[in-house]
């Protein structure tokens, strides 16, 4: 992998390394077990200095998007970090519960299913976990997965629904995010004892399919939200590995410069239009059924969820 890094930018060089990792992993360039470049690598590439790069490496180490493997150095994981099991717990609890039960004269098993309507009660009014997303259906849709693979109510949010959430004094005991907004949660939610777990993102198939099947010399344009167009280059760089024509030529714009959507579709400067994650919100639904617009979904990566299962504590 190779970085592309901007000197002269705002972000700095650490963050911005940082992002660049996240967009290789969620565009499929890079998967689970492929190796980054060493540190000394990277310096020599981008003369950035190699503590800003292993500080770089080191926090996503924290996040769980990276692991040192031996013999390979950085890895990319996706494998956010788990606590030890909490069964246990659990079957303590339990042996307690129905003890109580017995003790009161009641049914253990009438108990346990007065108290399963009542805990889902309790969660439809205040959800005990929640997924954060950039855009309202993606946090919708990812909320909705989670709650069907760990049969738990999970509650969908934007940032700011989050922040309305929790000035409004609705406490969660886990919040789930992606890579890309987990440090701004983490730092939304400072000094809170909400759990903040990430969720590694990826390409999905069919959008694998969709860029493969884009024709010869075809111009494509690739519309990217406002929060890391400054990437816009490094994405660029990334589309051809998935492209099985040759001659395509990319061009990319910010979301934030488009005023008329629907003008820009109808003209023929472009043969394609490529919608990436985060903008899918922007452009109104009935202009995306347009044949000339890609979109490019997301979805959670299995592996990465199931961790995320385990150190949330969710028994299933």
């Amino acid at each position: 992998m190779e970085f592309n890094i901007e000197k002269h930018s705002s972000s700095s060089a650490i963050r911005q390394i940082q992002e660049q990792i996240k967009l290789a992993v969620s565009m499929g360039v890079l998967r689970r077990g492929d190796t980054l470049p060493s540190i000394r690598d990277v310096e020599k590439q981008t003369g950035i200095n190699r503590g800003l790069v292993h500080k770089a490496y080191l926090s996503l180490r924290k996040s769980g998007l990276l692991t040192l493997a031996r013999g390979k150095g950085t890895v990319i994981s996706t494998d956010a970090p788990a606590p030890p099991p909490v069964s246990e717990k659990f079957r303590q609890w339990s042996i307690e519960i129905v003890s109580k039960a017995r003790q009161k004269g009641l049914s253990p098993t009438a108990f346990a299913r007065y108290l399963s309507h009542h805990a889902q009660e309790v969660e439809r009014m205040a959800p005990f976990i929640a997924f954060i997303e950039s855009d309202a259906e993606d946090a919708t849709a990812r909320a909705d997965v989670i709650s069907q693979a760990w049969q738990v109510p999970v509650a969908g949010l934007t940032i700011p629904e989050l922040k309305n959430a929790v000035r409004d004094g609705l406490r969660f005991g886990k919040v789930l995010t992606n890579h890309f907004l987990y440090d701004r949660v983490k730092s939304l939610l400072s000094g809170r004892k909400i759990d903040v777990i990430p969720i590694t993102t990826r390409g999905s198939e069919r959008t694998k399919k969709a860029l493969a099947g884009i024709k010869a010399n075809s111009s494509v344009l690739i519309i990217i939200p406002p929060g890391i167009y400054a990437h816009a280059p490094f994405i660029v760089a990334q589309l051809p590995k998935f492209f099985d024509s040759r001659g395509v030529k990319v061009s990319h714009r910010s979301a934030r410069d488009i005023s008329n959507f629907e003008e820009l579709f109808r003209s023929s400067q472009y043969d394609q239009y490529l919608l990436s994650h985060g903008t899918h919100g922007i452009v109104p639904k009935a202009l995306r059924a347009n044949p000339r617009i890609l979109l490019m979904h997301m979805e959670l990566d299995p592996v990465s969820v199931e961790a995320a299962r385990i150190r949330a504590g969710v028994l299933i």
